[in-house]
């Protein structure tokens, strides 16, 4: 089990996480994945860096279009008819399955930085990652509530 992939199970859990990913994802299109990466980064002490930021949100996006919301859409889908219940579970297994292959790609990406020992614990990558925060009052509210809540979790 990866590092970023036990943090995101952690995190998720925690009180707030999931609902506010899930409405940054449904109301701004904004990987999960990449906002735990995003989390995760900030928390392991990983300085800034832009250009990994393009290459996480471009892996993302990827996953994303080609592979998560089909699945998430056909999932929602299942989850109107009473009789494929058990189609619903199969597409979340698979959904979840797709989420822990993509942070797995996510933290190869990140292996390649280097990790400084003394950077302090800071919320900007979640900000790197999500641009469209700096003139989103919406997405950058839910940013500041997700990261009070991974700030406050006692997963790590």
């Amino acid at each position: 089990m990866t590092d970023l992939w036990r943090f995101a199970l952690a995190t998720w859990r925690l009180s707030d996480v999931e609902a506010t990913c899930l409405q940054l994802q449904d109301d701004y299109q904004v990987s999960a994945a990449l906002l735990l990466c995003g989390c995760w980064l900030g928390r392991k002490g990983y300085p800034l860096h832009p250009p990994l930021a393009k290459i996480l949100s471009a892996r993302a996006f990827e996953w994303e279009q080609q592979r998560l919301a089909p699945l998430r859409a056909l999932r929602r889908a299942a989850g109107q008819q009473a009789p494929w219940a058990e189609w619903k579970r199969l597409l979340q297994d698979a959904e979840l399955e797709a989420e822990h292959l993509l942070m797995t790609e996510l933290e190869e990406a990140v292996s390649a930085q280097p990790r400084a020992e003394d950077a302090p614990v800071s919320e900007n990558w979640l900000l790197l990652l999500v641009p469209d925060a700096a003139t989103c009052e919406g997405q950058a509210t839910l940013l500041a509530r997700l990261w009070l809540a991974v700030q406050s979790g006692e997963a790590f």
